[in-house]
Formats: C-alpha cells, sequence, structure tokens
C-alpha cells in the first residue's frame, strides 16, 4: 500500500525505499481525538509494520475502543491546564488519582512557550511566576512519582520557533531557561519516570541531552515528529548517529501523527508522508533528499541525509525500548 501511494504521489527518492528493520514497530506518541477514526485508520498504521501504538487522550474515551484491539494500544492522559490551574494543589493530585482509577499510567503535560499565550488568554492568569518546577505543580509529580506512573513532558520547541515565534523573550522566555526548568524537575524526583516528547525538544542540543542521560537514569525521550527530526538530524548526521549508538537504550520511535480531529483530512498523505520520512531518515543512505511536506519555520529548505542506523539500533528504537519502557502499562 505505501509503497504504491509513493510511486502514484511522491518524488522518486521515496519509491522502493530500503528496509534496514522488518520487524513490528511501536509508535511511542499519538494524539487520538476520535477513537473510531482511529480504529478506521489502523490500516495506514499497518501498512509500516506499525502493531503497537501508544495514544495521548484529551478526555476518557479509551472504553470506546473496540474489544479486538485492546492489545494494539497503550493510552496517555492529557492533564488539562484549565483544570489544573482552577483548583488547589491537593485537587490536582486527586486528579492524577482519577486518571490512575479510571486505568491510565501515562500522564502527559503540554508546557510549550505557546502554553503562556492560552493561559493569559483564555484563563486570565498571569504566566511570570508559572514555571514546571514550580511548587504548584510538585503534588503531581509526588504522585505520580508514588504510584509509578509514566510522566510524559513537552516543555520546550524548535530553535527556530525561538528565533522566530517566541519573541519577544521577555514573554515567551528563553530555550535555555526553559530546559533548566525542565532539569529542576528531573533533580527533585529521581524516582519518577520522565518521557521528553520530541527528543526532549533538544536534538539541536545533544551534548546537553547526553547529559541528561548520563545524570538521570529515569530519563528517556521520543524521537516524534518527523518535520523537526529531519531536519535537524539531517544537520548534525556526524553527531547524531554515535549519540544513538551510545543512548540508543533510551530513545523510542514516535511520530506525533494525529488520529481524527485537527483537520487531518489529507488521508493517507498525512500519514504516509511521516512514516516515509522516517525510513529515509533511519534506515537509508540517501543524501539531500527533499522533506516531502512543508516546513515553513525553515526558510533555506529542509533536506534528509539518512543515517543508515544499524539493524540492532533500529530494532531498539522502533520496538524493543517501547515495549521495556511500558512493560509495567
Amino acid at each position: 500500500m505505501i509503497n504504491i501511494f509513493a510511486k502514484e504521489n511522491m518524488e522518486k527518492d521515496y519509491w522502493d525505499l530500503p528496509a534496514t528493520y522488518d520487524g513490528p514497530k511501536f509508535d511511542a506518541h499519538t494524539h487520538i481525538w476520535d477513537i473510531k477514526l482511529a480504529e478506521k485508520h489502523l490500516k495506514y498504521a499497518e501498512a509500516f509494520n506499525i502493531q503497537k501504538i501508544m495514544a495521548i487522550l484529551d478526555e476518557d474515551v479509551a472504553g470506546r475502543l473496540s474489544p479486538d484491539l485492546h492489545d494494539r494500544f497503550i493510552f496517555a492522559r492529557f492533564l488539562r491546564s484549565q483544570n489544573m490551574l482552577s483548583n488547589n494543589s491537593n485537587d490536582m493530585a486527586d486528579m492524577v488519582d482519577e486518571y490512575y482509577s479510571q486505568g491510565y499510567s501515562i500522564i502527559k503535560f503540554w508546557f510549550a512557550p505557546r502554553w503562556r499565550d492560552y493561559v493569559e488568554q483564555e484563563l486570565k492568569i498571569p504566566v511570570d511566576t508559572i514555571k514546571l518546577s514550580s511548587s504548584l505543580f510538585e503534588p503531581i509529580y509526588t504522585r505520580i512519582e508514588d504510584l509509578g506512573l509514566i510522566f510524559l513532558i513537552h516543555n520546550s520547541d524548535p530553535d527556530l520557533w525561538y528565533e522566530k515565534k517566541y519573541q519577544p523573550e521577555s514573554k515567551y522566555g528563553s530555550k535555555k531557561n526553559h530546559l533548566q526548568d525542565l532539569e529542576n524537575v528531573l533533580q527533585s524526583h529521581p524516582k519518577m519516570k520522565v518521557l521528553g516528547a520530541h527528543f526532549a525538544a533538544q536534538p539541536e542540543h545533544l551534548e546537553n541531552l547526553g547529559r541528561w542521560f548520563d545524570t538521570y537514569p529515569n530519563f528517556y525521550v521520543d524521537a516524534s515528529s518527523a518535520r523537526w527530526m529531519a531536519r535537524e538530524f539531517s544537520r548534525r548526521k556526524s553527531k547524531i548517529i554515535p549519540f544513538f549508538k551510545r543512548y540508543s537504550d533510551r530513545i523510542l520511535w514516535g511520530t506525533d501523527l494525529s488520529f481524527g480531529g485537527q483537520a487531518r483530512n489529507n488521508i493517507p498523505k498525512y500519514y504516509f508522508t511521516r512514516y516515509l520520512t522516517y525510513q529515509v531518515l533511519l534506515e537509508s543512505n540517501l543524501q539531500g533528499v527533499p522533506l516531502s511536506f512543508p516546513d515553513p519555520e525553515n526558510t533555506s529548505g529542509t533536506n534528509i541525509n539518512g543515517l543508515d542506523l544499524p539493524l540492532e539500533i533500529l530494532e531498539k528504537i522502533y520496538w524493543k525500548n517501547a515495549e521495556k519502557f511500558f512493560k509495567k502499562i
């Protein structure tokens, strides 16, 4: 299915791509907005041999999943800022208890700089003193840690966004400070199992990310966001290959794809272009392959330089690491 699509809709670079790894894949970062639509779209994931999916839910709709698909999904529950900031600290901890009682073992918190716009404009709450490491959120971390849950955190964004979108810095803050804010949480909760979304926002800062791996043994990352990873891994090919080799046990593969909602109507192009981007990036030695969908922040254009990772590393990041990381769920 996917090769037929590529030949009919994509540049020749994407035709008949070599597949170094032909085993099962575990997509460790997706979003579901319509669970029945997700069931319908599983065929597109299966075309890329994705056998398991970790999906983030905004509402408690996991029970609507068809019973014969229960072993295909693991669900995370999204902590809404509106609920968090309109309650006191004890109520925040109670929310974690509620999600845990509903069967969720992964708690997702979205704390990207854009969060500040939402909090100020929609909730009418000043954000100057609210940080990820604020005492305001301590009950959440403590409860996650005590219950042995996984904390999935999106705390920062690409460097290009800080240069172009997150201005002025006086409003949005600096990436350096945002990364330090998350590290403060890692320091305060060493037993909490943490998954940093999108390479913990540090594909541009591999030295710092490597230091985090060396310092915090319960910290892992997913390599989700095909656009971001393709752009920054390709720019740093000489550094990212040894990085993958050194930290191959701490990296999970994911896509950040959304099933349903958010105007994702160009199907199957939306799925297949992302899947094939990862195949070129991780499994091939092709160089200078144009990204098959827009990268508006990168005005110089994004070209993929394949990393051609060894099979034993591909097996880990595509499947084994996620199986091990989520094994208690």
